[in-house]
């Protein structure tokens, strides 16, 4: 690519290999996408866009990384680099069905140019040539940019991903399904890890001084200051369990080594590791996860807020007694098809599987804390209400437990048109008070209120 200046068509030459790395494939993700033509594949475009003036939002594939929504987002918002990318990729296309060989040659003559309109200035590292006539200023060739003024068509950036890690707010549900199948090879034994060293089979190049790889915020000028924004997630739809590795790596920079030259003994660079922080070990033992720990905790809520009222409901056919309380029972059979649900039934005591229904009414506001009857499975116990805050009718009680029954657990919050809910578990529960305060917060904050309510 050539620029004009001073009336000279080859004042600034620039290879377009360089404006290919500076611009459009800082990373090898895109340019791996640049050159099959799948650069607006790299992002989910039915989530992306721009959603008002100055913000971007880009829905980036599981593959790329979080880094590259700063070049997706100008390429959502700019014109000109969507025309230079498809440029470059039918003229890759065509140089390739000209090739009179089998596999193409490297082409030096692809199109290409910059990703905007306008005028900027850049910084890097030139090669002085001289120019037309002796009394011409000299040429430059750019060998390699690192700064660049030209502003960015957008002020902020919104980004999201496939496989998105944020915790939501029902993180602490234990019926999250898993978000991949556990290994069955659990008897292999683990390997010690060897320690993380570059290598390389060349021999340094004598007087190269190390290269700092820039990122790419430090290279704009237009992106100083600014940061991804990752917005909080609403419903998290996988549990997340972190990787138990004895060491996280973390690496400080970008950059080449120190060059040497002669037979040399290469010192080998080592990445920087953190060391994983060791397991928290409580002496106090932890209660049951059961029901009657469950019923201790809402007994405890009835004392603590004595204006509230607090009380076990059922909801009709096979309730069952729990000392002075009442305990509601899963639905059995499917409707219309009479099929029995096995997970509904205790078959070593032949009856239904119990839930406990809490009602806590506050004001004009009623919520719901409920718990299952455990077995060998893990549940969290769910606190719910109307939208409204209203009573819930003993028929929409019981056709929501169909549904808990027919998945085996809670129903998610996207299933529950109509309803708010809250879940908390049961770790680290070394006392009631512990637990009856988890649900109570869990309560405030249906009720919408910080503050504690004034209960009547």
């Amino acid at each position: 690519m050539v620029q004009e200046q001073d009336g000279d068509s080859f004042a600034v030459m620039i290879p377009t290999a360089e404006i290919i790395r500076f611009y459009y494939a800082p990373s090898t993700r895109l340019a791996q996408a640049l050159f099959w033509g799948e650069y607006g594949e790299a992002f989910n475009a039915e989530r992306s866009g721009v959603l008002d003036e100055g913000v971007v939002r880009v829905h980036l594939r599981r593959w790329m990384e979080d880094q590259d929504a700063w070049t997706l987002a100008r390429y959502l918002c700019s014109a000109a680099m969507q025309r230079e990318a498809s440029r470059l990729y039918n003229g890759l296309r065509l140089y390739q069905l000209n090739s009179p060989n089998v596999i193409a040659m490297p082409n030096q003559n692809l199109p290409c140019g910059f990703p905007f309109e306008g005028s900027t200035t850049i910084h890097g590292i030139c090669l002085p040539l001289p120019g037309p006539t002796s009394d011409n200023a000299p040429r430059w060739l750019i060998l390699r940019i690192e700064r660049c003024s030209a502003p960015f068509p957008f002020d902020r950036v919104i980004v999201d991903r496939d496989n998105n890690s944020i915790v939501g707010e029902n993180n602490e549900d234990e019926n999250l399904i898993p978000a991949w199948a556990k290994d069955e090879r659990n008897g292999r034994t683990v390997e010690k890890q060897a320690l993380d060293t570059f290598r390389s089979n060349e021999e340094p190049r004598r007087g190269l001084d190390p290269l700092r790889i820039d990122l790419v915020e430090d290279r704009f000028e237009g992106l100083k200051g600014k940061k991804l924004v990752k917005e909080e997630k609403a419903v998290q739809r996988f549990r997340h369990w972190p990787l138990k590795v004895p060491a996280n790596q973390m690496l400080t920079g970008l950059g080449t080594g120190q060059g040497t030259w002669g037979n040399s003994s290469l010192q080998l660079s080592k990445l920087t590791t953190v060391q994983s922080r060791e397991p928290k070990r409580r002496d106090a033992p932890v209660l049951p996860v059961s029901m009657e720990t469950f019923v201790r905790a809402i007994e405890l809520l009835a004392e603590k807020h004595r204006q509230c009222e607090v009380a076990f409901i059922g909801t009709g056919e096979r309730d069952t007694s729990f000392g002075t309380h009442t305990l509601a029972s899963f639905p059995i059979h499917e409707p219309h098809k009479r099929k029995k649900i096995g997970w509904a039934w205790i078959k070593t005591e032949n009856r239904p599987r119990s839930v406990a229904i809490a009602e806590i009414g506050s004001e004009n506001k009623i919520a719901y804390a409920l718990e299952i009857e455990r077995t060998n499975q893990e549940h969290a116990i769910l606190v719910m209400a109307r939208d409204d805050l209203q009573r819930i009718g003993a028929g929409e009680l019981q056709s929501f437990l169909l549904l808990c029954a027919l998945r085996r657990g809670w129903v998610p919050e996207d299933q529950m048109p109509g309803y708010r809910r809250k879940t908390t578990t049961h770790r680290e529960l070394v006392s009631i008070s512990v637990l009856e305060s988890r649900i109570w917060r869990k309560i405030d904050q249906l009720f919408g209120s910080a503050a504690q309510p004034e209960c009547v």
